[in-house]
């Protein structure tokens, strides 16, 4: 019994797997759905407890989550899969391409990685710290508001603010902790196994109390060092002054830019 709902759009033998991120959505995706389905098979999950329901009252982690996408794909035979994370879906799939033999490539959206093995103390700390000051629904309203940095995109701000809330807390708030926990746990070695093409996307870097701020193209940005440090087929892109959802701010450049890696890599579009 497949338990997760899934956007899917196309009917090609290559897939491109797009999981959003933390209180996020696969409408995040709605310019990549629509624009690669031509080519492309494309399957969007809502992750699990994402759309207020847990079947059968799993576990909210990283690893169950990976699961849910392996089984999704396990009914498919799909020959070459390419798996594409925003944020803490960066996280998904390094732990879904080490459970399944036809990935061929992996696509980072602004990820991030928030303790390792000596910080994770320090760091859970600080984060019970903050929700137990100033509730966890203030938190992720102060962390999704620093996602955006113009006017622009105010409604897509509100929007986005009011679905993270909307998103029961004893689903997310047991996730955002196992993410945490995940990044100094797991994280290193599921990448450190893998040999495969990396393109990474980034538009934002966290400052000391996790919140979001543009970059420059000469920043030195802590997630990627890290990323390049465990492979050495790492495609650098960087989107300088531009908030962290780059599907819904500039989706024509990211589309370019994962067809110029794609056709680089050699899979057929």
């Amino acid at each position: 019994m497949i338990e997760i709902k899934y956007i899917e759009k196309g009917n090609s033998k290559n897939c491109l797997f797009l999981v959003h991120g933390f209180c996020s959505g696969p409408e995040d995706w709605d310019a990549q759905v629509n624009f690669f389905s031509d080519n492309y098979t494309i399957i969007a999950p809502t992750l699990r407890g994402h759309d207020g329901l847990n079947t059968y009252e799993r576990p909210m982690s990283i690893e169950q989550l990976s699961n849910d996408c392996v089984s999704i794909l396990n009914t498919k035979k799909f020959e070459k899969i390419i798996l594409v994370g925003h944020s803490m879906g960066t996280r998904l799939v390094i732990d879904i391409a080490n459970k399944i033999k036809s990935c061929v490539g992996l696509i980072l959206v602004d990820g991030s990685r928030f303790s390792n093995m000596s910080s994770y103390g320090e760091t859970i700390k600080a984060f019970e710290t903050s929700i137990a000051k100033d509730s966890y629904f203030k938190v992720l309203e102060k962390m999704f508001s620093s996602m955006f940095f113009s006017n622009i995109f105010e409604s897509d701000k509100k929007r986005i603010i009011k679905r993270a809330i909307d998103i029961p807390e004893k689903y997310s708030l047991p996730l955002r902790r196992n993410a945490i926990w995940y990044d100094s746990h797991c994280i290193y070695n599921n990448l450190k196994n893998l040999n495969l093409p990396i393109l990474i996307l980034h538009s934002t870097k966290l400052d000391i109390k996790m919140g979001r701020a543009p970059i420059k193209q000469n920043d030195v940005i802590p997630y990627i060092e890290f990323i390049c440090s465990l492979s050495n087929k790492v495609k650098v892109e960087k989107f300088e002054d531009t908030g962290h959802y780059i599907t819904i701010e500039q989706p024509e450049k990211t589309n370019k830019l994962i067809i110029k890696w794609l056709n680089d890599i050699q899979i057929d579009m």
